[in-house]
């Protein structure tokens, strides 16, 4: 399941998401900010829309730390994790 979450959030960042990033360039262990695919916070927002629109859940304020945002890998986590407890 993390896999074919990752390729999910792939394609929202090289299809959906307003950036100049070709989805071959992004792997699953580069950050998501500076150093790595160079997200800035306004991209990060859009992110976070596209992310609850396409999975169907959406972020509790208190998640909205840079723990689950660290790179792909972390993030389809956080994103299975939600996606296996009962949204009420």
């Amino acid at each position: 399941m993390i896999e074919s979450t990752i390729d999910q959030l792939r394609q929202i960042i090289a299809e959906q998401l307003d950036v100049n990033i070709r989805i071959d360039d992004i792997q699953a262990d580069t950050p998501l900010f500076e150093e790595g695919l160079g997200l800035d916070s306004i991209a990060i927002m859009a992110f976070i829309t596209l992310i609850e629109e396409n999975f169907g859940f959406q972020f509790a304020e208190d998640e909205l730390t840079m723990e689950p945002f660290q790179n792909l890998t972390t993030l389809a986590q956080f994103v299975s994790a939600k996606l296996e407890v009962p949204q009420n």
